[in-house]
């Protein structure tokens, strides 16, 4: 079980990784005016720091279940 707790801290750091790159790039189309893009990306990153809190709290639920 101890290998599934560590595939889920993964997955989590992953979509944590990919949200920031995600609102990273929503910054840069807010500066040049792309207002839309840059709310789509910026919901888009919300979603991704979603799933890496899900992920992370299952690990732990999971770990302290043991």
């Amino acid at each position: 079980m101890q290998s599934e707790e560590l595939m889920m801290q993964q997955r989590a750091v992953e979509a944590l990784e990919e949200s920031t790159r995600s609102l990273e790039v929503a910054d840069q189309l807010f500066r040049v005016g792309n207002y839309r893009e840059a709310e789509r990306l910026r919901d888009e990153a919300r979603e991704q720091r979603k799933i890496s809190v899900r992920l992370l709290s299952q690990a732990l639920h999971s770990k302290r279940g043991h």
